[in-house]
């Protein structure tokens, strides 16, 4: 993949290729201004991928659809001067820029002027357009024009005109269902119609790092993550709705490799779509050859000894839709700085030798809903958590969690290896952060891209099989 883009790379760029306004995006213009800046390959490559002819035409089809791009949206704010591709942000400058906490979250900046914070200085990069695969398009469209708006009725479901679960239905399962939220239910709706953005996900491996709070390691795991969404499958087959699986939304599994005290260990969780039933939760553990059934008050548990990520922070977010549990509260719009999404051909942040902090990481600059989920009974893990989701492609860029007390708990920063040629999307790194005790954890995936349709199959949702890989 890495060859042909240098070459072509070196094509586009040696023919001062120049796209047409209205055939693509401003995204293209600031890549080749900031390429001839930085010189650095890795930005080369990632302008040849935006440039792509099937990545053009995406874009355009989804702006078109939408109605906005993100350059759209950023003409709406005055901007400071200073706020441009190519600027260093670190702990010796950071006075000099008073209105950063305008757009950097706070845990990021007060990292930045620590002495040993996790993130040591960030580059701005060009802001980028960000879409979703064609089948996701294509969907959003059939609905659009049959005029389909689905509602959530009394037992916290996402519904249909005709009674028909949203999510379950092969019409419906793989469109946003809003594509311009007007409150905070129908924003969450959205981000959870989004799940991983790819209908089948895999890493081999998954490295979660778990640093102390003096950023030295603790301990390093490795395993294998399995993601499937179960209808309204366009792209990757099966093809329409996977058998058996009438009451279920996605499943993911997990198998853990190492270290050896919990090698062996495997959990799947599928997540029902009606809000009166319970997800299928089970978790394996070797010590004992036990499977335990797990129930929603499991899913605020770490997921193992030393990772800052719960069951419910699981692929980002993944805790039930619950109407009595929880108050979903659109707070407005705003420009936040995030990690870009180019981890399909190269990672956007440097890690330290440590591998417990990030010694350069690059930012662009995102228009974004901001969504809080309040917990109305005082018993969840969290009493506000705030997602910072994006206004092109419907993913949270970041993430910010509270405690009972409504202090700064966790907060979550990741990056995704997306494909501009097709809209598809798998992880690249993740950050998590508890700013009470200063533990991190850093979480980097390999995503295998080929042969999904048959390395993904129905053995790794079933706890029985998965346990006896």
């Amino acid at each position: 993949m890495r060859r042909w883009l240098s070459g072509l790379t070196l094509v586009l760029l040696s023919a001062g290729v120049s796209v047409l306004a209205g055939e693509t995006n401003r995204a293209i213009e600031q890549w080749q201004n900031f390429v001839k800046h930085t010189g650095k390959s890795q930005h080369q490559q990632w302008l040849a991928a935006i440039m792509d002819p099937k990545a053009i035409a995406l874009a355009k089809r989804w702006k078109d659809l939408r109605g906005y791009d993100a350059y759209d949206k950023i003409d709406a704010y005055s901007l400071p001067a200073e706020l441009k591709p190519g600027l260093t942000l670190n702990k010796h400058n950071l006075a000099q820029y008073p209105w950063l906490s305008d757009y950097l979250p706070r845990d990021v900046i007060n990292s930045l002027a620590a002495e040993k914070g996790y993130v040591r200085e960030i580059t701005i990069v060009p802001t980028n357009t960000y879409y979703m695969n064609e089948g996701v398009l294509n969907a959003t469209l059939a609905v659009r024009d049959k005029q389909w708006v689905p509602t959530t009725n009394e037992n916290g479901t996402l519904v249909n005109s005709d009674g028909t679960a949203t999510l379950l239905n092969d019409e419906t399962a793989a469109a946003i269902p809003y594509l311009h939220p007007q409150d905070g239910l129908q924003l969450n709706w959205t981000f959870v119609a989004h799940g991983v953005g790819t209908e089948t996900l895999l890493f081999d491996p998954m490295i979660s790092n778990s640093c102390d709070g003096e950023g030295r390691l603790d301990v390093q795991y490795e395993g294998l993550i399995w993601w499937q969404k179960f209808h309204g499958r366009q792209s990757i087959k099966p093809l329409g709705s996977i058998a058996d699986k009438d009451r279920f939304v996605e499943g993911g599994s997990l198998f853990v490799l190492s270290p050896n005290d919990v090698s062996g260990i495997a959990a799947v969780r599928q997540r029902a779509a009606r809000g009166d039933e319970s997800d299928d939760f089970r978790i394996f553990l070797p010590s004992n050859r036990r499977t335990r059934v797990l129930s929603g008050n499991d899913a605020q548990d770490p997921m193992y000894y030393g990772l800052e990520v719960s069951w419910d922070d699981w692929r980002a977010f993944w805790a039930k839709t619950d109407l009595q549990t929880f108050e979903y509260n659109l707070v407005g719009e705003k420009l936040i700085l995030a990690s870009p999404e180019t981890g399909y051909i190269y990672r956007s942040a440097n890690m330290a030798e440590s591998q417990c902090a990030w010694n350069s990481m690059e930012m662009e600059l995102r228009p974004v809903w901001v969504l809080e989920i309040k917990d109305k009974k005082g018993v969840y893990q969290y009493k506000t958590r705030t997602l910072y989701i994006d206004q092109e492609n419907y993913y949270a860029q970041y993430q910010e969690m509270t405690d009972q007390r409504d202090q700064p708990y966790r907060t979550w920063d990741d990056s995704r290896s997306w494909r501009p040629f097709d809209g598809d999307a798998q992880w690249d790194h993740i950050t998590v952060h508890n700013e009470f005790n200063n533990r991190l954890n850093i979480i980097t995936m390999t995503p295998v891209w080929d042969d999904r349709d048959i390395k993904v199959t129905e053995e790794y949702f079933d706890i029985d099989q998965l346990r006896d890989l």
